[in-house]
């Protein structure tokens, strides 16, 4: 007995093709649009696979390259710190030599004034020794009566109150003594000195004669010590001024090697976390497209063997062997069918007709496996539940990739937006960056402006400096030989008072011409004694003038030495000063420099990032402008096959149960 379903006629309806025929057309068009989706794919996965190459050949260069440059850094950053340390100990070097220099110029002119201040006590001392000396003596020359004892004894004790009493023997300080306490024992009947006051007044000559001649010895000592100390003084000036000049190139090139080693860390650290990330991403990308290649590799496979089996299984249905058998088989039980009567309801061939031409319209537009299984059962007569199942199936899928279409919609709008927001936020910032290196360039180029207008200063003021030396020299020169020239008259007019007086002290008159008479009309010895005494007195004049100019010139010299030391100890806090100001722009410019270099550091990386950023919006960029061209064509198509399979499904549904007829 054989049991036979009323549908199985429904595949030949309105048609002159046999089943096979259609199942034929249907595996064919199936076989086209596999080779046309792998050919697409193809080239979608070649592109995928360059992206690959390029990508992780990128990656790997700068890799090595940060590396290589983490080591070059390594080397820089160690011969800088090897160098700022040999630095640093040259520094410190210079810096105690520079403060040892200040400080023996401060102890050679604290010395050089207690010198002048105990020369200046003694020589007013022995000025007013001479002085009052001088007074003495010639007191004593013309004292002659007691009247003339209390002016001596002013005149005397004058004298000997300005001499040190080390500069006398005690021998004379006791004669000298015997005189002051008791001068009458000096005089002789009729109010002449005694012989002794010859002694008295011999000691105070010698007295006058020995402060004078170390009066001048003390001069001339006082003259060589000032010259060996501005000698002293220029030559620590001069080593103080390059001892400090050297100090300052070394703090510079010290602060540039700070800034070497400052700048070497910040891109080594920087250099090795990019490394680290650029490791990471290479090692990312290159796991990823190897699992996309196995996957490539796969689906290429599961085609290759997909579109084997439709071709072995065409190559079955259209041998000609298997158009005999169908030809004999698939006519016969259509004849035979027919004979046997059976009836199909009118109502469930119209019903199984227009799902046969939805489903057709749909596996048209998406020639899937599944649908195109459903197709072949309802032609082939198969049971209505499982190609409602199938349906429903594809429903189901159908509603998930439109779920999932949305999912990655909405995370390519996310990532392209995020994306695009913090590329914007890098090109602000590489405008800013911009704009604050221009106005640090301007900053620098004001600051070596200023740089070179002080440095101008500097060397102007040490111009004023040198040649204020050089003045003051000559103008020292001067009166030091104005000094020698009127010590010089002195000695001479200290000569002639001298010889004067011991001659008229020893000698007759030079004045007493006529021969005398054998008579006591014989000159006295002091005929001519008050003609000799006015030419002492104007011997003496000239003398003191002569020496009084000598006092005026020393007071004048020193008064212009002491605003030249003045003048000079203010050219050096000038100096100072301003050598300060020019370290400290120096100083500013090398911060200014090192900002620079931060900042331009700072936009090469923001450009870095912004570039980074526009390239991951290139990554995206096809994938999501695939999805924005094709979201709603395929959502479209997505709904039209939904409804179009609902469409079967309610042909489907709708239709009655198939009858089945037995014959024996």
């Amino acid at each position: 007995m054989r049991v036979v379903c009323t549908a199985a006629l429904g595949l030949a309806l309105g048609s002159g093709d046999s089943p096979v025929d259609k199942v034929v057309t249907l595996i064919e068009d199936m076989k086209t649009k596999i080779e046309a989706e792998g050919e697409q794919e193809q080239k979608d996965y070649d592109k995928y696979a360059c992206w690959c190459e390029a990508t992780t050949k990128e990656k790997a260069r700068d890799v090595a390259d940060g590396r290589s440059r983490i080591m070059e850094l390594g080397s820089i950053i160690l011969g800088a710190k090897g160098k700022l340390g040999q630095l640093n100990a040259e520094i410190a070097e210079l810096e105690k030599d520079v403060a040892a220099n200040r400080k023996s110029q401060e102890k050679a002119t604290a010395l050089r004034e207690n010198e002048n201040k105990a020369y200046q006590a003694q020589k007013a001392e022995m000025a007013s020794a001479i002085g009052s000396l001088e007074k003495a003596i010639l007191v004593l020359n013309g004292a002659g009566t007691g009247a003339d004892l209390l002016a001596v004894m002013s005149q005397v004790q004058s004298a000997i109150a300005d001499v040190p009493t080390h500069k006398i023997s005690s021998s004379k300080v006791q004669l000298m003594s015997k005189f002051m306490s008791n001068p009458t024992a000096f005089l002789q009947t009729g109010g002449q000195y005694a012989p002794q006051s010859g002694t008295v007044l011999g000691i105070l000559k010698d007295m006058y004669d020995t402060f004078t001649v170390n009066f001048e010895g003390n001069d001339q000592e006082e003259g060589a010590k000032q010259r060996a100390y501005e000698d002293l003084m220029q030559t620590k000036i001069k080593a103080y001024m390059a001892d400090n000049d050297e100090l300052i190139r070394k703090q510079t090139e010290a602060g540039q090697e700070e800034k070497v080693v400052a700048e070497g860390q910040a891109e080594r650290e920087d250099l090795i976390a990019q490394v680290a990330a650029d490791t990471k991403f290479f090692k990312d990308t290159t796991t990823e497209c190897k699992a996309k290649a196995a996957e490539w590799t796969e689906r290429v496979r599961l085609r290759t063997e997909e579109l084997h089996g439709i071709e072995k299984a065409l190559e079955i249905l259209t041998s000609d062997e298997a158009k005999e058998i169908f030809e004999k088989s698939i006519d016969k039980s259509h004849k035979s069918e027919e004979e046997a009567g059976f009836i199909q309801s009118s109502a469930s061939g119209v019903a199984r007709s227009k799902a046969i031409a939805a489903l057709s319209k749909v596996t048209k537009v998406s020639p899937k496996g599944s649908l195109v299984a459903a197709l072949t059962k309802l032609r082939t007569g198969g049971m209505f539940d499982d190609v409602i199942k199938a349906v429903d199936t594809e429903i189901k899928g159908l509603k998930e990739e439109g779920k999932e279409d949305v999912k990655n919609r909405d995370k390519c709008i996310e990532k392209e937006t995020k994306t695009t927001n913090k590329k914007e936020d890098y090109v602000y910032k590489v405008k800013k960056d911009e704009e604050k290196i221009e106005e640090l360039n301007d900053k620098k180029d004001q600051l070596e402006e200023d740089i070179t207008t002080i440095t101008d200063k500097i060397s102007d003021h040490k111009d004023v400096m040198e040649q204020n030396r050089v003045d003051r020299g000559e103008a020292h020169d001067d009166y030091m030989k104005s000094i020698t020239d009127d010590e010089a008259a002195v000695e001479l007019l200290e000569k002639a008072i001298k010889t004067l007086k011991e001659f008229y002290k020893n000698n007759k008159s030079l004045l007493q011409r006529a021969e005398p008479k054998p008579d006591d009309r014989l000159s006295k010895k002091d005929t001519q004694k008050q003609a000799n005494d006015g030419i002492v007195a104007i011997l003496t004049q000239i003398k003191e003038n002569v020496e009084n100019e000598i006092k005026e010139a020393q007071a004048d010299d020193r008064a212009e030495q002491d605003a030249y030391e003045k003048q000079t100890a203010d050219d050096r806090v000038t100096l100072e000063a301003m050598k300060t100001r020019k370290s400290d722009l120096q100083k500013e410019k090398a911060q200014v420099e090192e900002d620079i270099t931060d900042k331009e550091e700072d936009k090469t990386n923001h450009e870095t990032a912004r570039d980074d950023k526009q390239a991951y919006l290139d990554v995206l960029e096809p994938g999501c402008a695939w999805i924005r061209t094709n979201f709603a064509k395929r959502a479209k198509l997505r709904a039209e096959e939904i409804e179009g399979l609902m469409e079967v499904k309610n042909y489907l549904a709708g239709m009655p149960t198939p009858t089945f007829l037995q014959r024996k």
